[in-house]
């Protein structure tokens, strides 16, 4: 590809990172207030500039070509840094903008990290509003493409070549029941462990967890007795009934004193999960999703 910067239309580059963007025509035009077929006709013209196709026709919309990846790694941040220019983005300050930040989170990084980033946020940032926008992982990866979030903050395992992310914390699971269970008493052995009835949170039909692939592998089993998708509701039924559960450390300390209930260490090791914010390369440099990122770095730190 060798071309001279004279040949290029800049508004071009404009309907390419929407088109990186959004993996849709329509969408990317409306981004950007162009109609359909003059975005097609942008298309077009990258394509012969580029000897590339760029974008491939796919059920989930359009899949940008490696050409297209690796052309996106050098448009996009210096498209970001002409905006940061025109808008005058370097004089940010924190004390005193009210600008709006977009979020996505799953239901539990909401639960652990949201109240501590808001508490950080009316001592530095008193003006700033907040939108938060939950999914499970794809809901939330679309989001981050589409430009609808800022960022995201979940269990992201895979990679995505236009994504950036940061580790903000790592959890671990613990096994919970109410204090005067009737027979689990100041520790749980595995032989409790497996005698108990069990609560399970999954989103599943199978009523089959994460640990009962690791109990089959030592030819063991649980009796699982309810399956719910929610796991802010797992706390209160501990606390009425005989039930345990195995759920992440953050969740259960923020329930255990006000529910009455005791915390124990599982009998059988189970890893724990990290979890990520990831951000478009687009706002790696960007002074204020810099700012944001900092933010929910420190206050992951002390979570």
């Amino acid at each position: 590809m060798n071309f001279s910067l004279s040949q290029i239309d800049l508004n071009l580059l404009v309907v390419f990172d929407a088109l990186m963007r959004d993996r849709h025509v329509t969408r990317a035009g409306e981004r950007i207030g162009l109609s359909q077929p003059a975005t097609s006709n942008a298309l077009a013209r990258l394509r012969y500039l580029t000897k590339d196709e760029l974008f491939i026709r796919a059920k989930s919309g359009l899949q940008p070509t490696p050409v297209a990846i690796a052309l996106a790694n050098q448009i996009q941040p210096a498209l970001q840094q002409i905006q940061m220019v025109l808008s005058s983005e370097e004089g940010f300050e924190p004390m005193t903008s009210d600008r709006v930040f977009a979020i996505g989170m799953t239901d539990y990084v909401e639960f652990v990290l949201l109240p501590p980033l808001l508490e950080k946020l009316e001592q530095v940032a008193p003006n700033l509003k907040i939108q938060v926008r939950t999914g499970d992982r794809q809901q939330l990866f679309d989001l981050l493409d589409n430009g609808k979030v800022d960022l995201i903050c979940g269990l992201f395992p895979e990679q995505i070549p236009w994504h950036q992310e940061q580790l903000l914390f790592q959890e671990r699971f613990v096994c919970v029941c109410r204090q005067n269970h009737s027979f689990i008493r100041d520790s749980l052995s595995l032989e409790e462990y497996l005698a108990a009835s069990h609560l399970l949170i999954s989103i599943k039909e199978d009523m089959v967890g994460r640990v009962d692939s690791l109990l089959a592998k030592q030819g063991l089993s649980r009796n699982i007795t309810i399956s719910i998708p929610h796991f802010l509701v797992a706390p209160p039924v501990l606390s009425r009934t005989d039930l345990i559960a195995t759920l992440t450390e953050r969740v259960a300390n923020t329930s255990v004193q006000k529910l009455n209930l005791k915390i124990f260490p599982c009998p059988l090791e189970i890893d724990g999960f990290s979890v990520f914010m990831r951000w478009h390369q687009s706002n790696r440099n960007q002074v204020t999703h810099c700012w944001l990122r900092n933010m929910l770095t420190e206050v992951a730190v002390n979570i």
